[in-house]
């Protein structure tokens, strides 16, 4: 049963640190080196779209992966309760796993939409335009997700760190 805990920690090591590492690079080095260097901000946000759309699959195989390696671990010490960060953290992970779920699948999916539905671009539609105005509090709602996620995500390291 040592070993089952031991090769889910790993599996959850590996989970944790792709998924966080994964949305940090994207947040911190990505976006601002793309939109600082592209050659508008429509193709910056087009770039750096079509990279969150390759990385939502990575978020998905790191969310199942951390619940997994969590019931492993349940299996694994199955003589007693797990620890109140153990269970936190995979809450924490369920939670994440929806927050991507949910921007992948329904955000993204209609931003990809209302991009389509202004063929000369966002920054050359109206402001006041229905269109960009949802395509806008979909973006807040895209970034605040990530935002969120990000911060889920670095509790669950600390989480995890405290608990060994």
């Amino acid at each position: 049963m040592r070993n089952l805990v031991t090769f889910s920690a790993i599996i959850e090591i590996i989970a944790i640190t792709s998924w966080v590492g994964g949305m940090a690079a994207l947040a911190f080095v990505a976006a601002p080196a793309i939109f600082q260097t592209a050659v508008s901000r429509e193709q910056a946000g087009k770039t750096f779209g079509l990279i969150l759309k390759r990385f939502h699959p990575v978020m998905y195989s790191c969310g199942v992966a951390i619940l997994i390696a969590g019931l492993m671990r349940w299996a694994g010490v199955f003589h007693h309760q797990l620890y109140a960060s153990e269970i936190t953290r995979y809450a924490i992970a369920a939670l994440m796993l929806c927050f991507a779920l949910y921007s992948g699948l329904v955000v993204s999916r209609k931003l990809d939409q209302l991009r389509a539905r202004m063929p000369a671009g966002v920054d050359h539609t109206p402001k006041n335009d229905p269109r960009r105005v949802e395509f806008n509090n979909l973006h807040r709602v895209s970034t605040t997700l990530m935002a969120f996620n990000l911060l889920l995500g670095f509790a669950m390291t600390v989480l995890f760190a405290i608990e060994d």
